[in-house]
């Protein structure tokens, strides 16, 4: 994959700086998606800062005094039951089940005003770490432990940087947003099921995903097809942040912007120095992850540590860091160095998330309402996909740069039939892989029908 590159430009003041990087960590799970700066939005966000719940025992750093300085937020997806009726404890564990609370989702964003550029680091839930006055065990277990404090400890000690803020939503946290933004459209290559979960996608194509629906495609663990559940179950979650990135970019407004508003306030937990009044501030920097840079790349950045599967250890299955990838990845985020290509292939035995993929539907002389729908369903599979462009040939087909047949492959799902071909790097720009859209492009040889909404259970 090709190094994302940064536009660099002026500092940003340290409250626009502040609020940037809180953001993004909030994009990461969905607690906040709208983008959204009327004067209704505002008073909206003005009663809900009263709202907005603090935990006040998570020890975060203090912010860096200089605004050149990099801002770093933990967020965490827990699994607490708490507030699930029964029937929905069933349907995907109850508390008893899984031994305890535990940090469903870990992601580590990191803000780099220097470069205009974030990156968001997901953590296997399985990574085997010192977890600090308790030893070896999986990342995840330091919630149960300790909370989300002992989670920070361990992140911080374990990257060796230094958190600003914390953010945290659960299970009906996570339902309840989903369902306020309306849904989300998700595009999948291929049948999804997974009991455990509550997932099931019965057929390649579109889903409307709902509350449920969206909450089973980001937990599933046990899909057919996943050689190593925990890396695919991260390949998705990075798959439905831009996917729910792309959809906001789209929005002039929020239907349901008072209930998102409601939802965000009521069920997300952050340190006591992030308000809800912030916000509104904020908000219009949610779109970096679909919208591209100068150089026509995400100004945000998708990142999983580098890791290996699967030791045993006492019966028990863990991830274990890849070094020295591990400590390069974590040492060029301290050092502000480009990142290369460390932690965008997830694994060998893992699909790259479309998340990583930047496409590029080109015109070659198709319908403008097949363009249009093909560019609509790269960004609900979601894909980061730039502006459509004129094809200098008219053969519908997919094609991508030298070195980048895998990112073709993952595009090539989606459209099964279309020829795939190589072509010099120069042909397409900043482009990872473009899919060209001509005259003979055939309407049932890509999956990307109209959505249906999603069925879990």
């Amino acid at each position: 994959m090709t190094e994302p590159t940064s536009s660099g430009g002026a500092s940003a003041p340290r409250w626009k700086r502040r609020g940037r990087t809180a953001l993004l960590a909030l994009v990461g799970l969905l607690t906040l998606a709208t983008a959204a700066g009327s004067a209704y939005a505002m008073r909206l966000l003005v009663r809900a800062n009263d709202a907005l719940q603090h935990d006040a025992t998570v020890q975060v750093d203090p912010e860096p005094d200089e605004p050149e300085k990099p801002v770093n937020v933990l967020i965490l997806g827990s699994d607490t039951r708490e507030g699930l009726t029964p029937q929905e404890q069933a349907s995907i564990g109850t508390e008893e089940d899984v031994d305890g609370e535990r940090s469903d989702t870990i992601i580590f964003a990191h803000f780099d005003p220097r470069r205009d550029h974030a990156v968001l680091v997901h953590f296997p839930r399985d990574l085997r770490v010192d977890i600090p006055g308790h030893g070896l065990d999986k990342i995840n277990a330091a919630y149960s432990l300790g909370g989300p404090d002992l989670t920070l400890r361990t992140v911080r000690e374990l990257t060796g940087l230094p958190i600003h803020h914390y953010v945290e939503v659960n299970f009906i946290g996570f339902r309840e947003i989903v369902e306020a933004l309306g849904g989300v459209e998700i595009c999948v290559d291929r049948p999804m099921r997974d009991t455990l979960a509550g997932l099931n996608l019965p057929r390649a194509g579109c889903y409307d995903m709902k509350g449920d629906t969206a909450l089973a495609f980001v937990r599933a663990r046990s899909v057919e097809g996943d050689l190593i559940p925990d890396f695919a179950r991260i390949a998705r979650q990075q798959q439905f942040i831009r996917a729910v990135a792309n959809k906001v970019l789209a929005f002039t407004s929020i239907p349901k912007l008072q209930d998102v508003v409601n939802a965000v306030a009521e069920n997300v937990i952050t340190d006591t120095d992030v308000s809800f009044t912030d916000l509104l501030d904020w908000a219009g920097e949610l779109r970096g992850l679909a919208e591209a840079d100068e150089s026509g790349e995400s100004s945000v950045d998708l990142r999983v540590v580098p890791s290996v599967c699967c030791p045993m250890s006492d019966g028990i299955s863990y991830v274990d860091l890849k070094q020295p990838d591990a400590d390069e990845l974590f040492e060029r985020i301290r050092n502000r160095e480009p990142l290369g290509d460390i932690g965008t292939v997830i694994s060998e035995e893992t699909d790259l998330s479309p998340a990583q993929v930047t496409v590029q539907v080109l015109d070659g002389g198709g319908t403008e309402n097949r363009i249009a729908k093909v560019d609509e369903w790269l960004q609900n599979a979601g894909f980061h996909v730039l502006e459509v462009g004129t094809a200098p040939r008219p053969k519908s087909q997919i094609v991508y740069g030298p070195g980048l047949k895998a990112a073709a492959g993952v595009v090539a799902g989606y459209f099964p039939g279309l020829a795939v071909a190589q072509v010099p790097a120069e042909a397409l720009g900043e482009a990872h892989v473009a899919v060209i859209v001509g005259r003979d492009f055939v309407w049932f040889d890509a999956i990307g029908v109209e959505p249906e909404t999603g069925a879990s259970g």
